[in-house]
């Protein structure tokens, strides 16, 4: 049985002057939104006026963009290299989600700083946060094709047939993995698993790195098949980074969970009989 999806959907809703509307613009500011909502629950739920997750967004969200691009232009530095004036542009188009986080999280934290709120436990109203994010602004990709798989022979995929799709104009008509969905189901098993361990999460910040730990360990895998430039070790620049991450988990939440115990109050011992 082939079960072939054929996206025929031009990534551009509307155009006129010179100024076009895209898919991915709109769903990501849905994506944006719907995160914000739940980072504002999340909020709540540890003490923290819900409030200020909005006030975050309006920092996150240029830093995010201006994080994203860079990993991207850094991914395809050769590109760029000889086409510098490609590296700024007005289309939401070759954001890496590794940058979005990376923007993201420095925005919280600078804002979290200037508030003077304890970061790490916001950090952890993230851990839901964001994947919830992720898993909306993949539709995105799914329609712009901005994140194709490699051709396969599998009886499943998706075939790009419009013109305007960014993949490869070799790739249209053809079926290829369907990465971005790959990426969703693994996404949803993030969330559940988020979801049901952090209430046993009692170190600020463990939260925050088991979603991290989660997503690098899927992304890494996930990525061999996508269609990236190679950079080290035979890997792309998003393993590399999902290596480094989940390896870094480790140590980062041994770190948080000996400080904590290190700042708690000393226990006295009764006095003798």
């Amino acid at each position: 049985m082939v079960a072939y999806i054929h996206i025929t959907i031009d990534p551009i809703i509307v155009q006129f002057a010179g100024f076009a509307v895209h898919w991915y613009g709109v769903i990501m500011a849905v994506a944006a939104i719907a995160g914000t909502f739940v980072f504002a629950w999340q909020l709540e739920r540890r003490g923290i006026d819900r409030d200020h997750a909005w006030g975050m967004l309006v920092l996150a969200v240029p830093l995010a963009i201006v994080g994203a691009r860079l990993f991207h232009v850094l991914d395809n530095f050769s590109f760029y290299w000889h086409h510098p004036g490609d590296i700024v542009t007005k289309q939401l188009i070759g954001l890496a989600i590794y940058g979005v986080v990376t923007g993201g999280v420095l925005a919280v934290i600078i804002y979290c700083r200037w508030k003077k709120l304890p970061t790490w436990r916001v950090l952890d109203g993230l851990a839901l946060a964001i994947p919830v994010g992720q898993l909306i602004g993949r539709c995105a990709n799914i329609i712009n094709g901005d994140t194709w798989g490699s051709a396969t022979g599998l009886p499943w995929g998706l075939v790009y047939t419009n013109p305007h799709a960014f993949l490869p104009a070799s790739l249209l008509g053809v079926p290829t993995q369907p990465t971005p969905v790959y990426e969703q189901l693994w996404l949803i098993v993030v969330i559940l698993l988020v979801w049901r361990v952090q209430p046993r999460l009692k170190t600020d910040g463990t939260a925050f790195l088991l979603y991290l730990g989660l997503y690098a360990f899927g992304r890494f895998f996930l990525s061999y098949l996508r269609v990236n430039n190679i950079l080290f070790l035979a890997l792309r620049e998003a393993q590399l980074i999902a290596l480094v991450v989940f390896i870094a988990v480790f140590p980062a939440a041994w770190w948080l969970r000996r400080r904590a115990h290190a700042s708690e109050p000393a226990t006295l011992d009764p006095p003798p009989l």
